[in-house]
């Protein structure tokens, strides 16, 4: 999608941008961690906040393994 006049992009276009899903973006705009208005349902992220944020964001990937724990089976 293009960018609506150049000065904000939707949460699709800012998501391509950063290399994320875009249900992230949305996220992070309304933990907010990222600065977007919410106009007509739709997360719109003025481009220099999205600069400023992707000079320090580091995307976490899923979340963090928990070791299993196993057990030995008891032969019969």
């Amino acid at each position: 999608m293009m960018a609506l006049g150049n000065t904000y992009l939707p949460s699709s276009e800012a998501a391509r941008l950063l290399g994320i899903h875009p249900m992230s973006i949305q996220q992070l705009c309304r933990g907010g961690k990222l600065r977007a208005e919410k106009i007509a349902n739709r997360w719109l992220v003025r481009r220099d906040d999205l600069d400023e944020f992707a000079k320090t964001y580091v995307p976490a990937v899923g979340r963090p393994r928990q070791k299993r724990k196993y057990t030995r089976r008891q032969q019969a």
